[in-house]
């Protein structure tokens, strides 16, 4: 996998918990995306630690992109994006794919996230074509933390206040429990991943949506130090069960078994 080696250029407060850091340096010039909003990449922080991050904004010809990151108590990446200063280095890889693809005659997209889809949800409101209709539900804190967003698309904003241990039970009831506008649209989800696992279940199961109408994205994990003590004990279980699982092609009946997996050891 290439690593590519950038500095800081610029770093700004987006909200009082949400900063924008700009990366910048000659080799971000190839590095090349998939182009689709919610495209990320792997940033290594000191330590080692690697973690997934959107890429809110990326300019090959200023050799820079921007990631946006939450700030929160504890955690490498929230630590170091709420100290760093312009000049610092670091180093971010992989090869951004994303999931976000409403067909492009869609006649609606639903966009339902938390504060961490926000980077993704704001990029893809702000590429939408003219007249493009898009309704958009986002968790987040307080009213401090809301965005503005410049679009030539039909979008309604719709801001929900919860904090981060009921965002998943939020994300649940306005993704599942509102009805949908009628024709085939697209809904796009992400956020805490107990609750997008949740989501598409019933989306695949018992709404009896085509993997064509959906995608969920899981980004954090609430308990994630609990979720992870128990993957370790049941690790020589479950890991046999993930291999044989990438043997099967269809990307809805892999999740669908991946799903049973877990439940089946309480993860």
């Amino acid at each position: 996998m290439t690593a590519y080696r950038a500095a800081v250029r610029r770093t700004v407060a987006v909200t009082p918990l949400m900063r924008r850091i700009t990366l910048g340096g000659e080799s971000l010039r190839d590095y090349s995306g998939s182009g689709l909003p919610d495209e990320s990449c792997r940033v290594v922080f000191p330590g080692e630690i690697t973690r997934n991050y959107t890429i809110r904004r990326r300019d090959p010809a200023a050799e820079e992109i921007d990631i946006d990151f939450v700030l929160h108590d504890g955690g490498v990446a929230s630590a170091w994006a709420a100290a760093v200063e312009p000049g610092a280095e670091i180093t971010i890889s992989g090869a951004p794919a994303g999931k976000y693809h409403p067909a492009p005659d869609v006649p609606w997209r639903r966009l339902i996230g938390d504060a961490t889809a926000l980077p993704a949800i704001g990029r893809a409101v702000e590429e939408l074509p003219a007249g493009a209709r898009a309704l958009v539900v986002v968790v987040v804190d307080n009213p401090n933390e809301r965005q503005t967003f410049d679009t030539q698309g039909d979008v309604d904003i719709e801001w929900v206040y919860a904090r981060s241990g009921d965002a998943g039970d939020a994300l649940r009831r306005i993704a599942c429990d509102r009805d949908l506008p009628e024709g085939p649209g697209y809904t796009w989800v992400a956020g805490e991943a107990a609750a997008t696992r949740d989501i598409r279940r019933r989306f695949r199961h018992t709404f009896g949506l085509t993997a064509d109408r959906y995608d969920t994205v899981g980004y954090w994990r609430l308990g994630a130090e609990r979720w992870e003590r128990r993957y370790q004990e049941v690790a020589g279980i479950v890991d046999p069960k993930l291999a044989a699982a990438d043997a099967i092609e269809d990307d809805e009946q892999y999740f669908d078994a991946v799903d049973d997996i877990y439940a089946e050891v309480g993860l």
